[in-house]
């Protein structure tokens, strides 16, 4: 596996929940995930970075909401998560991130090792996935693996990270409600 170590100390772990189950750690030798992606998950387990802001998934688990975005959603291999749902997954070797509450998605000119590390150097990454406004709502106790937070109502119903709520939900179905809004087709930018 390439070296994070840089990763891990600017973003340090906030919570190491549990390990991945076998069967789901198996299903990734299966998939054409580069080897990288697939140690990183088998030694992080579910954990959580940067307050929780960050987190850990499953390919798997994924494959569904990329497609109702209109993605090739069994060839997006999602690794990674923000506490506002913006997903980070590797398609054909570079990683890409849909970002669900604008509709994009950033095109990948990264391979995982350098994504990583680019993120250590990189504070427009984290202030495009306003990591300032959760800073100021995350509530206690922490929102869980499959939850997040929404904004009610969303950004194409009118609302505005000042004027909207901030509600904690389950991921996938919010995140197939917010792809029925953009019309089921994430705009590339």
């Amino acid at each position: 596996m390439c070296e994070l170590d840089e990763f891990f100390q600017d973003n340090p772990i906030t919570r190491k929940n549990y390990s991945f189950d076998a069967q789901s750690l198996l299903a990734l030798e299966d998939l054409d995930i580069p080897d990288d992606i697939v140690q990183f998950l088998k030694e992080q387990g579910y954990s959580t970075y940067r307050d929780d802001f960050l987190a850990t998934t499953l390919p798997q688990e994924h494959f569904q909401t990329l497609s109702e975005w209109g993605l090739d959603g069994d060839r997006c291999f999602t690794f990674l998560r923000t506490a506002f749902g913006s997903l980070c997954f590797c398609y054909t070797g570079k990683i890409f991130q849909l970002d669900p509450i604008s509709g994009y998605v950033y095109k990948g000119i990264f391979e995982f090792c350098d994504f990583m590390n680019m993120l250590v150097t990189m504070d427009a990454f984290m202030e495009s996935n306003y990591f300032d406004v959760y800073q100021k709502i995350k509530k206690s106790p922490a929102i869980g693996y499959d939850e997040i937070y929404a904004l009610f109502p969303a950004i194409p119903l009118g609302g505005s990270f000042e004027t909207s709520a901030y509600e904690v939900v389950k991921m996938r179905e919010h995140l197939g409600f917010l792809a029925q809004l953009f019309g089921n087709k994430a705009k590339v930018l």
